[in-house]
């Protein structure tokens, strides 16, 4: 029987997955982007299989029922892409499906035997709506649990010609903010980490793309279902003001938000917040620290607010690929304002990869309590994190 175990966190900006384990290797990361794309002409391959997904999915899972994509970083190439707005919602968007299958299907078209160039997986699933979600957990559960999803890879870099059939045995969907809580809690056998948060009130804050999920956790481990409440802010609309202004004024096109988001975090160091325009290296700070405090200020904001209605609250955790944008100038307004106990992830890594990890530890606790053996995995070491005003 092929037997796959998924942990999915469909992020806004990107889908994060861990795939039948914890490690490096085990990581699938896919640029939330999509294009409906019949044909694709190929001079050269991808050499990263991830760069060239192009797909036909049939599921009726899909509103649309199917259709043929190219995904991810290759499909942030075509100028008719599709990225989420905040008008979209997971729970019934086609492309948080479209991204799902995809990521689904290359797990196990990498890791098992094809016969006939067929691969039929079975596969238990840990993934996750945001909390405003939270009341189509069931709903989603249902539009994948009941039906079988098939994902055939067109001109995709090693896998082309491959069909993967999957079924998914039994979906968990978890909410994403108290999921962060249980990855810095709970180790991948269940065990304890960080005890020093047990026993307090703390605040999760999820920055996403295009919201930002926050989580009030009580000091006996619930959730504040009250005071559990996220803001319509995100970073990818402010993202996009960016990529207008620097198209505007240098006649610079970013292929994609991610592309803008590595010079922004520095990816190459020496190049943060520089681009090259015609060889030249070109300064774009100007434009981008503005934009993002605005959005700093309103995420300051909204943990003012949500700090007033619980002052019990010992720290706030800001997670996500939005923490990473916005921690500097978050600090920066903290430091001139209340002094609240901010802490951020001190791993870039860690921030982004907190969910699905969560995700992962989830479905291990799921699948030991009914005796369902899992792959061994070797958890990442214990997440650090810088702590501001305390």
């Amino acid at each position: 029987m092929n037997l796959r175990f998924d942990a999915v966190d469909i992020g806004n900006d990107a889908l994060k997955g861990f795939f039948s384990g914890l490690g490096k290797e085990n990581k699938v990361y896919i640029p939330n982007v999509i294009a409906k794309v019949e044909d694709r002409t190929v001079v050269e391959y991808e050499k990263n299989i991830l760069h060239g997904l192009h797909v036909e999915i049939t599921s009726p899972a899909l509103d649309s029922k199917g259709g043929k994509y190219v995904v991810g970083n290759l499909a942030s190439q075509y100028e008719e892409n599709d990225e989420l707005t905040q008008a979209s919602d997971k729970y019934n968007n086609d492309q948080s499906i479209v991204l799902l299958l995809t990521a689904v299907a290359y797990d196990a078209a990498l890791h098992l035997t094809p016969e006939e160039n067929i691969i039929d997986v079975d596969v238990y699933l840990s993934t996750g709506l945001p909390l405003g979600e939270a009341e189509h957990r069931k709903e989603f559960s249902k539009k994948l649990k009941s039906v079988s999803h098939n994902v055939k890879f067109l001109k995709t870099p090693k896998l082309e010609g491959i069909t993967v059939n999957v079924n998914f045995k039994h979906v968990l969907v978890n909410t994403e903010g108290f999921s962060a809580y249980i990855d810095l809690m709970m180790n991948e056998d269940g065990s304890d980490r960080n005890v020093e948060l047990q026993g307090k009130d703390i605040m999760i804050n999820d920055i996403g793309g295009l919201s930002t999920d926050t989580a009030v956790i009580l000091s006996d481990g619930s959730i504040d279902n009250t005071n559990s409440k996220g803001i319509p802010e995100g970073v990818s609309p402010y993202l996009d003001e960016i990529i207008e202004k620097v198209q505007k004024e240098f006649k610079y096109t970013f292929k994609s938000r991610r592309e803008l988001v590595d010079i922004i975090t520095g990816k190459v160091p020496e190049d943060k917040n520089h681009i090259y325009v015609k060889s030249n290296r070109t300064p774009i700070e100007d434009i981008v620290l503005p934009i993002l405090r605005k959005l700093a200020v309103a995420e300051y904001k909204h943990i003012s607010r949500v700090w007033d209605k619980v002052p019990s609250i010992r720290a706030s955790y800001q997670i996500g690929g939005g923490a990473l944008i916005l921690k500097d100038a978050l600090i920066e307004i903290n430091n001139t304002n209340h002094k609240f106990a901010l802490r951020f992830i001190d791993s870039a890594d860690d921030s982004v990869w907190m969910i699905a990890r969560a995700y992962y530890k989830i479905l291990s606790t799921y699948c030991a309590q009914k005796g369902i053996e899992m792959p061994k995995s070797n958890i990442e070491g214990k997440v650090k994190a810088t702590i501001i005003n305390e």
